[in-house]
């Protein structure tokens, strides 16, 4: 293990401490390196008072991009510097009071972090960053070739998969491969069976009540590029003869009209549905359906990929920081390992909003692993609903209310809140000290003497 140490003070007494321990450092070198197979043993160490330089959050942004994680090394350190150190990213905080054991379970366990960062992501969050089709595993490698191929087609797409599975990013993705016109999406569940007609091809002035001007339809919008027509499950059997015409003839008629026109334009349908069973059971024409699927993709649930966790998360934390002005940067692997330990049975739609909800109620710039428990039961509504409720830490008023508690609080009530904190938060020990205002050396040592379980 080869560890850098960063100048600030106290330089001289954090030096010190590592020689006494036989541990080798190197002073930094105004460059930070990359994390990879060679180096993902070495560990940084930053004095608390460089994170109060003016060059801090440049040197900063320069150790995440780098994908380093770093200590937070100060003496008798306050709880509010604990929480700045925690905040700005820090993957623990050492007191140069606190014993070897202390020193020693930090390192490994940061190490052992920064390793396992190494092993889950490698370069697979920036990999396909600038892809639609975000995703390292096997099965989404040949998905991307089969679009490539398909893309510059002209060829009818349908996409099967379940619901949240990604299947409109498909669609996207065959069209940004097509290169040419407009993307013009249509949920078919949406629109009400009796203006579906009129929504896709168009309507005349005065065809129906409520129709005052005319009104192109979503297949002229779309002429030259892509229609998507998604939940194609839903769509009404009295409209199925009319979009199997056109797609014979590629020539439609708005409502109310009495001439037809013709457009070029490429469709791709998705469902989530057994279309097999829909056309059994009388529900969907077999004729309508070869006509859908020259070509048939089909996207696999997230629970059958999940070595696409970690690129997705990357990308929707991405979105999300985006979208409610947070500026997390990175997520802890042990995150990941979480994720990647939990069925998602709403798919990727619920990896979303389980990151949105994090980014929502937490600051960055690193996504804990504590804020979010698995769900149980499996059900999609209540994952996305309990996650945060469940999780630890807990809110800010809650974490709040945890640190006035102890002001009132006996002995021995007091050790039973810190065991019953480091149990929810799997031995957060910084975390704790922060909702708590104790020293996490002080933790430490009543750890050590059996005060708390």
């Amino acid at each position: 293990m080869m560890i850098t140490l960063f100048p600030g003070t106290p330089y001289e007494r954090i030096a010190a401490r590592l020689k006494d321990r036989g541990l080798r450092f190197r002073d930094f070198s105004g460059e930070v390196p990359t994390l990879d197979s060679r180096s993902s043993s070495d560990l940084s160490l930053i004095p608390a008072g460089a994170l109060s330089r003016p060059d801090w959050p440049q040197l900063r942004a320069r150790i995440w991009w780098a994908h380093r994680l770093f200590i937070v090394v100060g003496a008798r350190l306050s709880t509010e510097q604990i929480v700045n150190a925690t905040r700005d990213g820090a993957h623990d905080v050492l007191d140069l009071a606190d014993d070897d054991e202390r020193w020693d379970d930090s390192l490994e366990k940061t190490r052992s972090s920064q390793k396992l960062w190494l092993q889950l992501y490698g370069a697979a969050a920036t990999s396909n960053s600038g892809s639609t089709l975000v995703g390292d595993s096997p099965a989404m490698r040949s998905l991307r070739q089969a679009v490539e191929r398909i893309g510059p087609t002209r060829a009818t797409v349908l996409v099967l998969g379940e619901s949240g599975s990604g299947k409109e990013r498909v669609a996207q993705a065959l069209h940004e491969a097509g290169g040419e016109g407009p993307f013009v999406a249509l949920n078919c569940a949406a629109i009400p069976k009796d203006l579906l007609e009129s929504e896709l091809f168009g309507a005349e002035k005065g065809a129906f009540s409520g129709s005052i001007k005319e009104k192109p339809g979503l297949v002229e919008q779309a002429a030259g590029g892509t229609l998507f027509l998604d939940e194609l499950g839903e769509l009404d059997t009295a409209l199925q003869p009319k979009l199997l015409r056109f797609l014979e003839t590629r020539k439609a008629r708005r409502v109310g009209a009495t001439k037809e026109y013709a457009v070029a334009v490429r469709i791709v349908s998705a469902t989530n549905r057994n279309l097999d069973e829909e056309i059994a059971h009388g529900a969907f024409r077999s004729d309508l359906f070869y006509r859908l699927s020259e070509v048939t993709l089909r996207l696999p649930p997230l629970r059958q990929r999940l070595d696409d966790i970690p690129a997705l998360a990357f990308a929707f934390l991405t979105q999300s920081c985006e979208r409610f002005g947070k500026n997390f940067d990175h997520i802890e692997p042990e995150l990941i390992v979480k994720l990647q330990a939990y069925s998602w049975p709403g798919n990727a739609r619920e990896l979303k909003s389980a990151i949105d909800r994090m980014v929502i109620l937490f600051d960055g710039p690193v996504l804990r692993a504590q804020w979010w428990d698995r769900p149980s039961g499996g059900v999609a509504a209540s994952a996305s609903g309990t996650a945060a409720a469940s999780s630890a830490p807990r809110s800010r008023a809650e974490s709040h209310s945890a640190g006035n508690a102890t002001s009132i609080l006996n002995k021995k009530q007091k050790m039973e809140l810190v065991s019953k904190l480091l149990d929810e938060s799997n031995n957060d020990y910084t975390w704790v000290s922060a909702q708590l205002g104790v020293n996490v050396s002080t933790l430490y040592r009543w750890r050590k003497a059996g005060k708390v379980g």
